[in-house]
């Protein structure tokens, strides 16, 4: 079976030409033998997204600052990753239980990366996965900044089920927990998202003090029950998460607090 999609092919073609130089339609046409008509449709596709623009001096084709914008932005999430990654380790390793990458993703968390438990009974997390933000320890942590506007604006706009009895579905119950989670840096998940699981967060940030990303630990509920395994499971997230914010170019005088 051939899985090869052409016109993706081709696509990444003209972009990667363009990646070394800015070049005529009619260039690129020549260059990697792709018929006029063709070449038209795609560089008028990749225009309307915005990938590629114009110099109307010289018609030449070149990419975009939104495309540039890409790489950069995924150069920032293989260094959260790679930065992460030992301390996602380091966590599993000593509570046993699955340590997670956590991002926002439009109104929802995303799981980006993990490392599960060594139980056999544990929490399994596939990469990519999504959930409602006001009903996991990450998403909490990732309303609790929110500016007033943002959070009203998310509140009004999302059908705000109950996955579980604990949670948190009134707006204003909700509100509360995010002042006390702005206040004491972590978040967690009383079984809010599903009876049995339990999940602790605590924020990385960038350069600028923004919260870019969420540590977490989740693992069974039956298993985290003692209040000193509670409290050391806080104490190591909100110390790994500062480590990583730090080595992301993050000082605590740069705070964001909007």
């Amino acid at each position: 079976m051939e899985y090869e999609i052409k016109s993706v092919v081709r696509t990444f073609r003209i972009l990667k030409a363009l990646s070394s130089e800015s070049l005529t339609p009619s260039e690129l046409t020549k260059e990697l033998d792709i018929n006029k008509s063709t070449m038209h449709r795609f560089l008028f596709t990749l225009k309307s997204l915005g990938y590629i623009e114009t110099d109307q001096s010289n018609n030449t084709v070149r990419l975009s600052q939104s495309f540039i914008n890409l790489g950069i932005h995924a150069q920032k999430h293989y260094q959260i990753h790679a930065t992460s990654r030992p301390y996602l380790k380091q966590l599993t390793n000593k509570f046993k239980e699955s340590a997670l990458l956590a991002v926002f993703n439009g109104y929802e968390v995303q799981y980006v990366d993990n490392i599960e438990s060594s139980h056999a009974v544990r929490t399994v997390f596939d990469l990519g996965k999504k959930a409602p933000a006001y009903a996991v320890a990450s998403g909490k942590l990732f309303l609790s900044t929110l500016n007033d506007q943002e959070l009203n604006e998310y509140l009004h706009t999302q059908e705000m089920g109950a996955y579980t009895n604990n949670t948190l579905t009134d707006h204003e119950r909700l509100k509360i927990e995010l002042r006390k989670i702005k206040d004491v840096g972590y978040a967690i998940d009383n079984e809010e998202y599903e009876i049995g699981l339990k999940g602790f967060a605590c924020p990385i940030r960038n350069r600028a003090g923004n919260v870019i990303a969420a540590l977490c630990i989740a693992g069974i509920a039956s298993r985290i029950t003692e209040k000193q395994k509670i409290h050391n499971i806080i104490d190591e997230l909100i110390y790994a998460s500062e480590e990583i914010s730090s080595q992301l170019g993050f000082q605590k005088s740069t705070v964001n607090t909007n």
